[in-house]
């Protein structure tokens, strides 16, 4: 598998978290993308219907979160393409900042409580829970990833 290069890339860290999730982040969306016109709504839906079960989003709320990661999914296909064509390291860099961003952006559409029960339930699967810590991992990021993310690429 092409993405494999992704790993390479970081010869100074060793086969750690942010490997394995950068792993999984890659995966999903190749899966969604091979899934062609299904795959944005495939995307919006999963990252939907996962952090709804955390944060409770309300009515208002659907449809903004709808249309933020309708245009996360686009944001990330042209870069996530040239990145698998080039396997170039700053194409990989990039592609990492985007992520960050967009869960960043994430982040800032939540109210104060829900963005509370959000890191919290993230930070209870990264100890208690290493599947749905997998799971969850593959399209957001817990406090303590984001945080090793945003050290690695700056």
């Amino acid at each position: 598998m092409k993405n494999i290069f992704l790993l390479l890339l970081f010869p100074i860290l060793s086969f750690g978290q942010i490997e394995t999730s950068l792993k999984l982040k890659v995966g999903i969306l190749q899966n969604m993308i091979n899934k062609g016109e299904e795959g944005e709504t495939t995307f919006w839906q999963t990252k939907g219907k996962i952090t709804f079960g955390i944060v409770n989003y309300t009515e208002e709320q659907n449809p903004v979160f709808k249309e933020l990661f309708i245009s996360q999914f686009k944001e990330l296909i042209p870069i996530f393409k040239k990145m698998n064509v080039s396997e170039d390291e700053k194409d990989t860099a990039e592609f990492v900042k985007i992520i960050i961003r967009q869960e960043e952006d994430f982040r800032n559409l939540l109210t104060k409580e829900q963005l509370e029960k959000y890191l919290k339930q993230l930070a209870e699967f990264e100890v208690n829970n290493p599947k749905a810590n997998e799971s969850y991992s593959s399209l957001f990021f817990s406090e303590k990833l984001l945080n090793l993310y945003k050290k690695s690429f700056k």
